[in-house]
């Protein structure tokens, strides 16, 4: 059985062995803020159920800083896929898949097209 841990160095060094590819790496400041609001070490000490507690946590602050990207990306202008230079605003009333590439861009397009079109088939095999 494991000792209950004590120290928040111990506990963020546990963590940080245990829960490998989490969103980021906690700090002991981490630790030790968390068990001042009262989220975790309720019972005077480090248990599996505040690893949990703190897996769950960085979980939420991942998917809030997507959700966050998102938004700044939805509010930015569209950008060309092949050079990055904004897109000209479409009008409202046109129908269909909006622009991905500009004027300049355009007739690479099909070119790029086709050699994917090319790579994916020469993996498929027959």
């Amino acid at each position: 059985m494991r000792l209950p841990i004590l120290s928040p160095d111990k506990f963020a060094e546990w963590f940080n062995s245990v829960v490998i590819g989490a969103y980021r790496k906690i700090t002991t400041q981490d630790v030790r803020d968390l068990a001042e609001c009262g989220l975790i070490r309720i019972y005077g000490y480090y248990g599996h159920s505040d690893l949990q507690t703190v897996r769950a946590i960085l979980l939420y602050e991942q998917m809030r800083e997507m959700r966050l990207k998102k938004v700044k990306k939805a509010s930015e202008p569209p950008r060309c896929k092949r050079c990055g230079q904004p897109l000209p605003s479409q009008s409202d009333g046109k129908k269909g898949r909006p622009n991905e590439y500009c004027l300049d861009c355009e007739p690479f397009r099909a070119r790029e097209r086709y050699l994917k079109w090319w790579r994916k088939r020469e993996m498929v095999p027959c």
